[in-house]
């Protein structure tokens, strides 16, 4: 990089290191203007027009005036290289005007040409003594006005060059014996800096630190500068040294490098001079002298000072390297593999301490013994001829094999050979890593991708290897058959003792069936959360796989499993297919055994079901409904239904709950299959709010405010995000008031995390919805539910209703249930009511409001209106009513609400 002073006002932009400038900066000449300028004044416009188109191919600047106080101030404004002037104008004449232009110091010398109309002998030499050059009479011929003002204005550039060029000459002058003087300067002192400066680094060590210290305090005294040094230390960041760290400042190295705006250095510095230190080809740092003087860096001082970079940058090199190879060497003593180096022979010239750890007592014993001995025997020639190739060919290689560690035991490593040194002396780097924990991994990793890791079972992986084997293998002759199994109400387990204690029930289970199996020909799997799977191979036929998986679910079923937490008793659905029977292809096998396995779950079968045509038929149907059901809801083939709420005390009717209907064919199906139907169709979105929008609909036509609607929710449907927005839209739209509204749910509704559930359900109960929960006591039941959900309704299940006639333990529960609704402060209702027995038992214990076949069956939404009004004679007349059905009061507490 060129070396020289930069001055504040001046830097080279483009670079972060400016390059630097002459020893003294030089003015530049300065430059002729460009356009010259003819001041014409004359009071005639006329006159003044045809003299500038006269003189416009000149082409000058012409400024007009119309009297003398005009070109005056016109001159104020401008500096005219020739003046054309009337003579005879108005006020101010022409000689008075000439008279004040040649007063002013500045137009002394500025030709004027007089003009006049009148012949008068003394006007000449009166205007020659005004300093004129000539004197034209009107009119005034244009060729002799164009020539003269020509000539006039070129005089008046060459007269400006003159000026010029002599200046520069002056200054050219004064340069060349400042750069003599200056240069004896040097020349004076160049002497003693030298023999300091080569010694600056004789008694300088290979430490980094001591080495940056020493370079900016020696260049500091020498160059009488503040001197900074930035070296780039290998792998991080620039590291910077001052020579005048006891100021208690460290100047920002940006500061003097940056632009020649950044008030900080030019405010501290006038002069600096920068210098890249590159050493090997490689730059491994910047050197800066900043002088708070105005005083330069000399030609000769920059000579000197260019050499010492390059000592300096030699220097840093040097200390560089040093440091980076006691880095590599601590690091190869530090690092876990074994490193060696080794002749070309093979014999060991220098080892690592994991080296000496893992194939000596000692580095004494190891070093001159070759390494080829530390192989087994079965390897030696190997690594003989590996060894061989690497000093033959200068390239790496890497290999695994077997040494011998120093205790005799075998050991799997990774041995890289690497080529050191010159063709005069050539080494090999060996470096050794052992991979027995890898391989020791690669084993459990192996054994993870094929196993389940809760229950060490065969995992899915695992399942459709054996399968795919299987169907290549197929001959006609025996089957394999797929016992598919699922654990009944798992979710319940969890949900209620947590899932530690559900996965020891999985765990139990893996061991249970893995001991019913122990056979080469048997598979056990768990293919994802309660699902398990055996395959067995080899049956002679269906029934005596059917055989078989029931002696296995009798295994896993015969004894309950001590938890922590609880003591269960596992529940299994089973079903079974046969390869080669019903099925040909591990996917037919696999979807066949699923099915059975559903067909015995929704029918609680305590057995093993084989799948069959009829099965696969339903299963079907199943998946046919689910595709025809988006269908129907564009279609709107839905239609609502309404199933009357009775209160049996007074005969009044309470209420209507709305059932969804779908007719296929000469099918109808109930509103729970479509529910479920429309859940594992993903379609309960767009169906539940379907049902709210038809149902709010009829009630509106109905026009009975004074009657409770209940529209059934899907736990699905309640965690929809637009679920409440649509509620209060329809409510709004039909103009029902939300406490005529009552939104009935299952505690399903609350599995798994029941906190979002609760949130809707209190801002709908918040607006003035009510809530019911229907089913209650069945299977879900939660007391948390009722402290967390303000219900103003529970729903006594239609099971318990059955029976409440004539079993005794069936009236405690349903007793204990409207017990719990009076503590509760809720009401209750009584679902499938079908005669007069548990009518008239129910309302003795307190349950007044009533569904079911007794008072009528779901009633068509075009038939409401009229079924309403005659609903309350039928009733009369098979003597339900208890009291006079002119009372519309209803003995619950929702009376006050009507």
């Amino acid at each position: 990089m060129e070396v020289g002073v930069v001055v504040p006002e001046v830097v080279r932009q483009g670079s972060p290191f400016p390059a630097l400038t002459e020893p003294a900066a030089r003015t530049p000449p300065a430059t002729i203007e460009s356009t010259q300028t003819v001041l014409v004044v004359d009071d005639d416009a006329r006159l003044r027009d045809v003299l500038c188109t006269v003189l416009t191919p000149l082409g000058c600047e012409i400024v007009q005036a119309g009297s003398g106080e005009e070109a005056l101030t016109a001159l104020l404004l401008r500096k005219a290289a020739v003046i054309v002037l009337d003579v005879n104008m108005p006020g101010m004449d022409g000689f008075e005007t000439a008279q004040l232009i040649r007063e002013a110091g500045e137009f002394t010398s500025t030709p004027i040409i007089f003009l006049t109309g009148q012949s008068d002998a003394n006007d000449p030499h009166r205007g020659y003594d005004l300093g004129a050059v000539d004197f034209l009479l009107k009119p005034v011929s244009h060729r002799v006005l164009f020539a003269k003002v020509k000539a006039l204005l070129e005089l008046d550039q060459s007269f400006a060059r003159l000026r010029i060029e002599a200046a520069h000459l002056h200054e050219q002058q004064l340069q060349v014996a400042r750069s003599a003087e200056i240069r004896q300067r040097d020349e004076m002192i160049y002497a003693r800096r030298r023999e300091r400066l080569g010694n600056v680094f004789a008694a300088v060590s290979l430490d980094l630190a001591d080495l940056e210290k020493a370079i900016v305090t020696e260049m500091s005294q020498v160059f009488d500068a503040d001197c900074l040094l930035r070296v780039q230390l290998p792998g991080s960041d620039w590291h910077d040294t001052f020579s005048h760290p006891e100021s208690g400042r460290m100047p920002d190295m940006q500061a003097w490098l940056g632009e020649p705006d950044d008030r900080t250095r030019r405010a501290t510095y006038q002069v600096v001079v920068v210098e890249e230190l590159i050493a090997r080809g490689q730059r491994v740092g910047v050197l800066c002298l900043g002088r708070a003087g105005a005083l330069p860096i000399s030609e000769t001082e920059g000579a000197q000072f260019r050499g010492s970079c390059v000592a300096a940058a030699l220097a840093i090199s040097n200390a560089l390297l040093f440091r980076v190879q006691a880095e590599y060497a601590a690091v190869m003593q530090a690092t876990a593999d074994a490193i060696l180096a080794v002749d070309a022979s093979g014999a060991i010239r220098s080892c690592n301490k994991a080296a000496t750890a893992l194939f000596s007592d000692h580095s004494d014993t190891l070093i001159g013994r070759s390494i080829v001995d530390l192989a087994v025997s079965a390897h030696r020639q190997r690594l003989r001829e590996q060894l061989d190739t690497t000093l033959s060919t200068h390239q790496e290689v890497s290999l695994e094999m077997t040494l011998a560690a120093n205790d005799g035991r075998p050991i799997e490593v990774l041995i890289t050979l690497s080529p050191i040194g010159d063709s005069v002396d050539l080494n090999v780097a060996v470096v050794v890593h052992d991979l027995t924990e890898i391989k020791q991994a690669q084993l459990v990793i192996s054994h993870l991708a094929s196993h389940d890791a809760l229950t060490d079972l065969a995992n899915r992986r695992q399942l459709n290897d054996r399968l795919a084997e299987l169907a290549r293998q197929q001959d006609g002759g025996k089957l394999a058959a797929l016992v598919y199994m699922d654990v009944n109400k798992f979710k319940a387990v969890n949900d209620t003792y947590g899932h530690d204690t559900g996965d020891e029930l999985l765990v139990e289970v893996a061991a249970r069936l893995q001991s019913a199996i122990r056979s080469d020909d048997a598979l056990a799997c768990r293919i994802g959360g309660d699902e398990f799977i055996v395959l067995l191979e080899n049956v002679p036929s269906a029934s005596a796989a059917v055989s078989a998986g029931n002696r296995i679910l009798e295994r896993v079923q015969s004894q309950p499993v001590r938890c922590k937490e609880a003591t269960l008793r596992p529940s299994l659905s089973m079903g079974i297919a046969c390869l080669g029977a019903t099925a040909h292809t591990p996917e037919e096998l696999l979807s066949q055994a699923d099915m059975a396995m559903f067909e015995a779950k929704k029918n609680r079968l305590d057995q093993c079901v084989l799948y069959t045509d009829l099965i696969g038929s339903r299963h079907q149907g199943q998946v046919d409904r689910r595709a025809e059901l988006s269908g129907a809801i564009v279609r709107s083939e839905f239609r609502m239904v309404y199933q009357p709420i009775v209160n049996a005390a007074t005969g009044a009717l309470f209420g209507l709950e709305a059932l969804v209907r779908w007719r296929v064919g000469d099918e109808e199906m109930p509103a729970r299959e479509i529910i479920a139907l429309a859940e594992s169709g993903g379609q309960i979105g767009p169906l539940g709010r379907w049902i709210v929008t038809r149902s709010l609909e009829d009630y509106a036509s109905l026009g009975r405010s004074d009657l409770k609607l209940h529209v059934n929710l899907s736990p699905v449907q309640v965690l929809d995000a637009s679920f409440l927005d649509h509620l209060i839209g329809a409510q709004e739209d039909n103009q029902i008031a939300p406490e005529s509204v009552c939104l009935e749910l299952t505690e399903r509704t609350f599995n798994g995390d029941p906190a979002p559930a609760r949130a809707v359900l209190r801002r709908a109960r918040d607006i003035g919805f009510r809530l019911a929960i229907q089913d209650f006591g069945v299977e879900y039941a939660s007391m948390t539910n009722l402290l967390h959900v303000p219900v103003d309704w529970l729903k006594i299940d239609r099971s318990f209703v059955a029976e409440v006639g004539g079993v005794e333990r069936v009236q405690r529960l349903v007793r204990s249930q409207i017990a719990l609704a009076d503590c509760m402060q809720v009401d209750l209702i009584a679902s499938g009511v079908e005669n007069q027995e548990q009518a008239d038992w129910l309302s003795a214990a307190g349950c007044a409001l009533q569904q079911g076949f007794l008072y009528a069956h779901p009633i068509e939404a075009e038939q409401l209106t009229a079924s309403v009004e005659n609903l309350a004679a039928f009733w009369v007349n098979h003597g339900l009513a208890r009291k006079s059905l002119s009372s519309n009061s209803i003995n619950t507490r929702e009376s006050g609400d009507g």
